[in-house]
């Protein structure tokens, strides 16, 4: 059943990168009018991604998230055929909202069935939306496409709501004792190394804004930019993702450490993107996607060597930390992108996550050389199924 939710809402944001350079024109508004939409839709997300627990508190899981999924049909319906950009930024406002609210109760999910081959599952399908949803924007149009994306939602939504499903129990019941730990008890916790925790927080930041950023500003850069049409433009974009999604589903195979397919992995995003602006357009996009496989390892290998850098005593309270700063940086960069095309031309968006990825290298170098000690021995082995974060777009 979760699969159907993550799919349900891997669809929609995915698809307002690849459909927004000729949906503009619908609203009389620039292609910059992206970082504003964009915007909308991280602070919502922001705003949910802790709300799973209060949820729970007042809905089962089965209402929650089959209410959350006919919220979302709407919000879909309302997108395809609103003309008011001021509904379609409110719409992505909500969209991230129930985004937001369903990942939470995924995540709740996973805690309870502890099932890793559920959890690439539930995450390959959001993977799968994701790619899916530029793709039919790309070969239909953005109403026919948000349509679909609607009745997509809805399907799940029924689904969810369906007696024949059975959730597993104990989702709706409070958080375990090790979780309800006493004030005295945190006041008593080590303290978090400096010096790790900023070099943590900024290169989980960084790799994920450079996902959901190029996710979102691709097609137009192609489109507005390089004179690619709408079609290729939105393919590109699905290539995108569905190099992301490929990469996360088959990294448990990848040969080498977690440290070595970090190296790898940063230095082939960095690379990929410095040549974007130089090559011929079909080269172009193909750099492109393989920028999205290799940028797919980051964050997942970040977050599972976190104990080696920052120690076991610590590792809890900085994956929320980090999962935060993901949130934060990858909305703020991509609303930025925004102000800096309206300041300048529709290429800026490569010129930024050129920036980024080459100023992220060297402080994944860094994290990768930063040890904590520990009295046991550091095991992190790689998720087997992809992990986002506002991710993810």
């Amino acid at each position: 059943m979760e699969c159907g939710a993550y799919l349900a809402f891997g669809m929609p944001i995915a698809m307002l990168g690849a459909g927004w350079p000729d949906a503009r024109h619908t609203y009389d508004r620039p292609s910059s009018a992206l970082g504003l939409v964009a915007l909308a839709y991280g602070l919502g997300r922001l705003a949910t991604s802790p709300s799973g627990q209060s949820i729970l508190r007042r809905w089962s899981i089965g209402a929650a998230t089959a209410g959350l999924l006919a919220i979302l049909a709407v919000i879909n319906v309302l997108a395809a055929l609103t003309g008011s950009f001021a509904l379609l930024v409110g719409a992505f406002a909500m969209v991230g909202l129930v985004s937001g609210a369903l990942d939470s109760l995924g995540n709740r999910y996973q805690t309870v069935v502890q099932k890793v081959g559920q959890a690439g599952l539930m995450f390959g399908a959001y993977g799968i939306g994701a790619t899916l949803g530029p793709a039919l924007v790309a070969l239909t149009s953005w109403t026919t496409a948000y349509l679909a994306a609607a009745v997509v939602a809805g399907g799940a939504a029924l689904l969810a709501a369906s007696p024949a499903v059975g959730w597993p129990h104990g989702i709706e019941s409070p958080a375990t004792a090790a979780a309800r730990a006493t004030r005295a008890d945190r006041r008593d916790r080590p303290p978090v190394p400096t010096g790790p925790l900023v070099v943590s927080l900024l290169c989980i930041g960084l790799y994920v804004s450079l996902e959901v950023s190029a996710g979102s500003w691709t097609a137009s850069y192609f489109e507005e930019h390089r004179g690619a049409s709408a079609q290729w433009a939105g393919l590109a974009v699905s290539g995108f993702w569905g190099g992301v999604t490929l990469s996360r589903m088959v990294m448990g195979r990848y040969p080498g450490g977690p440290h070595w397919i970090m190296a790898v992995g940063a230095t082939a995003v960095a690379a990929a993107y410095i040549s974007v602006p130089f090559l011929p357009l079909p080269l172009a996009m193909g750099a492109v996607l393989v920028a999205g496989g290799a940028g797919a390892v980051m964050f997942p290998t970040l977050v599972a060597t976190t104990t080696e850098r920052v120690g076991a005593a610590a590792a809890a309270r900085v994956t929320g930390y980090q999962l935060l700063a993901a949130n934060v940086v990858a909305t703020g960069i991509s609303a930025a992108i925004g102000v800096i095309v309206a300041r300048t031309n529709d290429g800026a968006p490569i010129w930024v996550l050129i920036a980024v990825s080459v100023v992220a290298l060297p402080l994944l170098f860094s994290s990768i050389n930063l040890r904590q000690p520990t009295t046991e021995p550091v095991t992190a082995p790689l998720p087997a199924g992809p992990r986002r974060a506002m991710t993810d777009p």
